[in-house]
C-alpha cells in the first residue's frame, strides 16, 4: 500500500492499550488495524476488501464462521458489523426468528 498521506490520531490510554494487544495477537502493527478498521468501516464496494475480508464474509455466508470470527476479521465489533452487513445487504444468520422477538 503507497502511503498518500499521514493521520494522527489521539488514543486514550485504555483503547491504546487495547489497540497494542489486538495487534500483537494479530501479529499486524497498529496502524495496519487502524486502516483495516477504517476500510472495512467504509468500503463502498465487497470487491476493494482486502482477500482475507472478502474470504471470511465468504465463510460466513456459507455458514462456516461465526459472526463473532468475522466481526474480528474485519476489525469491527459484532454490532458494528450487524449495521455494516445490513447497509450492503448481506444476510445475517440469526438462530432467533421474528415471532421470538414479538415474544420476548
Amino acid at each position: 500500500m503507497t502511503q498518500d498521506a499521514t493521520l494522527h490520531v489521539k488514543l486514550n490510554s485504555v483503547i491504546d492499550g487495547r489497540l497494542k494487544k489486538l495487534a500483537y495477537d494479530c501479529g499486524k502493527s497498529k496502524g495496519q488495524l487502524v486502516r483495516e478498521a477504517i476500510s472495512a468501516c467504509y468500503q463502498t464496494s465487497l470487491d476493494d476488501l482486502p482477500l482475507r475480508q472478502r474470504q471470511a464474509i465468504s465463510a460466513y455466508q456459507g455458514g462456516y464462521i461465526s459472526l463473532g470470527k468475522l466481526a474480528r476479521v474485519m476489525g469491527l465489533h459484532v454490532l458494528e458489523l450487524r449495521g455494516w452487513l445490513t447497509e450492503r445487504g448481506i444476510a445475517q444468520h440469526n438462530p432467533l426468528g421474528a415471532e421470538d422477538a414479538a415474544n420476548a
